[in-house]
């Protein structure tokens, strides 16, 4: 951990001094009550919403003028095969989309993501929690990110703000009896990036390879559309 973060860590939590005060704080804490009880927590019902009106917004005035011009020269099937595709596409997104949770029992948890699924963290493998608070982009708003971490600082598991509710990130947070550490202060997506850049995915440590990425993925798609409308035969005279 950086060391500007590290003097703004503030330690909520710490470990039982004893063995049964830790078991009383890990039988507070469960998931459940049961043994063998689950606690299932799922991503923002508006991720999903929200998802659904942005693929509309740029697909559908764009396959309405591209019909708009197709059907009076006979090129409409190459459009609804378009149109096809991108639908089939969004289905599967959305539904692995659906399918993100994070499953908390009491010998660890399960994260299911949106290309991996059950990635299995035992809770005997949690060392510590780290939660920040980071400005979204130039304004004062700030959204919260936890850091799951294994006692050699290596990160299990990220939740950030934007997906997640804070009762999940709390969830998380308090289902284990290991330690708890808090900045004090919100810090910018720069500093986070400066100091604690192994606890970030790639296109987090390098924005230009990003970037590079999102535009190789558009042209990309773009090229297949191009493709898929491009037959000769795919014209009604």
């Amino acid at each position: 951990m950086g060391a500007g973060v590290r003097e703004g860590v503030v330690r909520d939590e710490e470990r039982g001094a004893d063995a049964e005060t830790a078991r009383g704080r890990r039988s507070s804490r469960d998931p459940g009550s049961g043994r063998d009880s689950v606690r299932v927590l799922r991503l923002r019902r508006q991720i999903v919403s929200q998802t659904r009106l942005v693929a509309a917004a740029l697909t559908l005035p764009v396959i309405a003028a591209m019909l708009w011009f197709a059907i009076p020269r006979g090129t409409w099937p190459r459009v609804v095969i378009a149109f096809v595709f991108i639908a089939v596409l969004y289905l599967v997104g959305a539904a692995l989309l659906r399918g993100v949770s994070i499953r908390l029992a009491r010998d660890g948890l399960v994260e299911r993501g949106f290309f991996v699924h059950d990635n299995r963290i035992s809770a005997k493998r949690i060392a510590s929690v780290v939660l920040v608070d980071v400005y979204a982009g130039a304004s004062s708003d700030t959204t919260r990110q936890l850091f799951l971490l294994d006692g050699s600082g290596a990160l299990l598991l990220r939740m950030r703000g934007e997906f997640w509710s804070d009762d999940s990130l709390d969830a998380v947070a308090t289902a284990y009896p290991v330690p708890v550490q808090r900045l004090d202060t919100p810090i910018t997506a720069d500093r986070l990036r400066a100091e604690l850049p192994e606890l970030l995915y790639w296109f987090e440590r390098w924005p230009w390879a990003g970037r590079a990425a999102v535009a190789g993925t558009i042209a990309a798609f773009a090229l297949i559309l191009i493709a898929l409308m491009s037959p000769s035969v795919l014209v009604v005279a």
